[in-house]
């Protein structure tokens, strides 16, 4: 920043004299200065300039309106403007001779944000003496996700170290020192297996889930006939429910309209929303209904009805979270790793669809699915 971008101190609220550039021509001063105010005010990035008093003087649109500052501020203590300790003894230790500081808070105003801020002294000026500059970048957004990825990678290594140590504990019991008891031997064997079939649909859910966010899930949409793909996800599920002394029951009517989506992605959403309604319905009586109808002269409607324990309220708006899961100690006896509905509710927006949820602790969940009509 050259020495006459100290005229835009005055490109603020509050006025304040401009120097005298020697070099610049007469009549040119008020132009120099509004093509600096213009170039701040357009940065995306927040701007502010402190003097050696810890005073604020410069500041631009971005950084005001992202912090809210005060009307006024420019004059003002910078601990005054922002009470952020970390960030004032930034721009302190650059005043003080220590060059450039890097320094990253948490603003806590209507909105939190998250600022990444570097700190660089100003070449010094005969009218305004030693300053130091500050450029604000908001940062929210992308400690929001490096969070995400650190939850998902701790949560995906929990879950694949569970079954893989099951696996290789029975499989070496069995190579080393294998039960002769027949019933001991078929519990080896079914332990083994279920675990490895725990451990398929981890790595098979980890798998949609990285081709939909890298956006190589292909999908191939037609006017699809909903009956027999509902039907046949019935079915694949009916004997895992039977074996929990429950019932699934299918309706759909027989002049319901063909959808505009992909086969594939229909049969992931459905089958995963049956799992959940099955593996949170106590055994033992209970009913799962899948229902299908027009919704409307451009919709489709597909319920997942079951009658299981519900979800609060307060946990209805993260169950679509990935590894979020409402019943942590029932999830892990069923197998569950809580990606099913973050995969569902991916594929539905894919399709253009719309994903709803009306539950009730103690009474049960309807997973509603709505997608496009066809165009015929």
């Amino acid at each position: 920043m050259t020495d006459s971008s100290a005229t835009t101190e005055s490109a603020t609220t509050q006025p304040a004299q401009q120097p005298t550039d020697a070099s610049a021509k007469p009549g040119r001063k008020e132009p120099r200065h509004n093509l600096f105010s213009t170039m701040l005010d357009a940065m995306t990035d927040g701007v502010m300039v402190v003097d050696d008093k810890l005073r604020v003087v410069v500041t631009n649109r971005a950084l005001r309106e992202t912090l809210l500052l005060p009307p006024g501020s420019h004059g003002q203590p910078l601990l005054k403007v922002l009470q952020e300790p970390r960030l004032h003894e930034a721009f302190q230790k650059v005043l003080g001779g220590a060059g450039p500081c890097n320094v990253e808070f948490v603003h806590r105003g209507l909105q939190t944000r998250v600022e990444d801020v570097l700190v660089v002294p100003l070449p010094d000026h005969v009218d305004y003496g030693h300053r130091a500059l500050g450029v604000f970048r908001d940062v929210t957004e992308r400690r929001e996700l490096d969070r995400m990825l650190m939850d998902f990678i701790a949560n995906a290594s929990h879950e694949l170290r569970t079954p893989t140590t099951a696996i290789l504990g029975y499989a070496e019991t069995l190579a080393e020192a294998p039960p002769t008891d027949p019933e001991t031997l078929h519990r080896f064997h079914q332990t083994i297996h279920r675990h490895a079939q725990r451990l398929s649909v981890l790595l098979g859910q980890l798998l949609d889930l990285t081709r939909l966010d890298a956006n190589t899930y292909r999908m191939q949409l037609e006017a699809l006939d909903l009956k027999p793909v509902l039907q046949a996800a019935v079915e694949q599920q009916q004997e895992i429910a039977q074996d929990s002394g429950l019932s699934v029951h299918l309706s759909v009517p027989g002049n319901l309209p063909t959808v505009w989506a992909d086969r594939g992605a229909v049969e992931i959403i459905i089958g995963n929303l049956l799992q959940n309604a099955i593996k949170y319905t106590p055994p033992g009586g209970g009913r799962v209904e899948v229902k299908a109808r027009a919704d409307g002269p451009a919709r489709v409607r597909i319920s997942v009805i079951d009658s299981g324990i519900g979800i609060a309220t307060e946990d209805q708006a993260r169950v679509f979270e990935r590894f979020y899961r409402v019943d942590r100690g029932r999830s892990r006896q069923m197998g569950g790793v809580g990606l099913g509905l973050s995969i569902v509710k991916t594929l539905v927006d894919h399709l253009g669809g719309k994903l709803e949820l009306s539950s009730a602790v103690g009474k049960g969940s309807t997973f509603s699915v709505v997608l496009p009509r066809a165009v015929v």
